[in-house]
């Protein structure tokens, strides 16, 4: 479990996506904009049984993870990369080090190795690419990466289905930790239509704290809540949310939250407003235009016991 359950996270937010705008989809290496607040999450502790010792820190075993969640919502496994974990641990240890938050460098600080992820993957000698960052401060690596799965915005580059290559760092300095990720796109990569979280017939905790920053939920909002749904298309596809259901297995229906899209647009996601019942089964509708056509989306989940 946690020792420091504060989050960092997502900073290098990934690009609007927007139809015509761009001449090909892009993901932006740029810090959130300044109107944006300081991210800053309180993440629920993981309910998977934890990697033991020393692998729990491993950039391995922390990429092990990763896929395994990948692969559990249909998604292709990203391939590992000695630069990008490099890349991720040099920031690990910067963002230790220094008790520092967030995604940037200061130049001239001590284990400074550049002002933005972009950078740092320069100075790997890795060849320019789309790429984004998470960041947690988690006491192990592999706790990190469950922690930020659950976490919509975070989940959004973790699960997306062009997302080909992640390295992942943890950094243990003076009693404080931080875990890195930092994930490469190819919007030419081979990849499913949509991803969905959780899968149909996935099993999932069945609240969260509902704590992330940018806040995902509405002021006032009562926490916890339940597990954030999600669906991200290929080929940076603009998806419209016209309507949205959740049922539970007497045919109520769960009231349920919209999460602005505020990095792209090719993702929906909506989280129930209050924590759903333990071995349950839930039905998901949402009526979608997605790349201006419309389209209805249904599946079931299962919440743990």
């Amino acid at each position: 479990m946690t020792l420091a359950p504060f989050v960092i996270v997502l900073a290098l937010a990934i690009a609007l996506a927007l139809a015509g705008l761009l001449s090909a989809p892009r993901i932006a290496s740029a810090p959130i904009t300044s109107d944006a607040p300081t991210p800053a999450v309180v993440a629920a502790p993981s309910t998977a049984a934890p990697t033991t010792g020393s692998r729990a820190n491993d950039a391995a075993e922390m990429l092990r993870v990763h896929n395994e969640l990948r692969v559990a919502v249909g998604a292709t496994p990203v391939r590992g990369d000695e630069r990008v974990s490099a890349a991720a641990q040099r920031h690990a240890e910067y963002l230790a080090g220094s008790g520092a938050s967030g995604h940037d460098e200061s130049a001239g600080a001590p284990g400074f190795t550049g002002a933005s992820v972009a950078d740092r993957l320069a100075a790997q000698g890795y060849p320019a690419s789309t790429a984004s960052e998470v960041a947690t401060s988690f006491s192990t690596g592999t706790d990190g990466v469950r922690s930020l799965w659950v976490l919509p915005y975070h989940r959004l580059g973790l699960m997306h289905p062009h997302a080909v290559v992640a390295g992942w760092g943890h950094a243990d300095v003076a009693g404080r930790s931080a875990t890195v990720g930092v994930l490469v796109y190819d919007f030419a990569s081979p990849s499913p239509d949509r991803v969905r979280s959780p899968a149909p017939g996935q099993r999932v905790p069945g609240s969260w704290s509902g704590e992330e920053s940018p806040d995902v939920l509405p002021p006032g909002a009562a926490r916890p809540v339940g597990y954030p749904v999600m669906v991200v298309f290929d080929n940076a596809r603009p998806a419209e949310l016209l309507s949205a259901r959740v049922t539970d297995p007497g045919g109520g229906e769960v009231v349920t939250y919209v999460v602005p899209q505020l990095y792209e647009r090719d993702y929906v996601a909506i989280v129930p407003g209050t924590a759903l019942a333990p071995g349950a089964r839930y039905h998901v509708r949402l009526e979608l235009s997605v790349a201006g056509s419309a389209l209805v989306d249904e599946w079931e989940f299962e919440t743990e016991r």
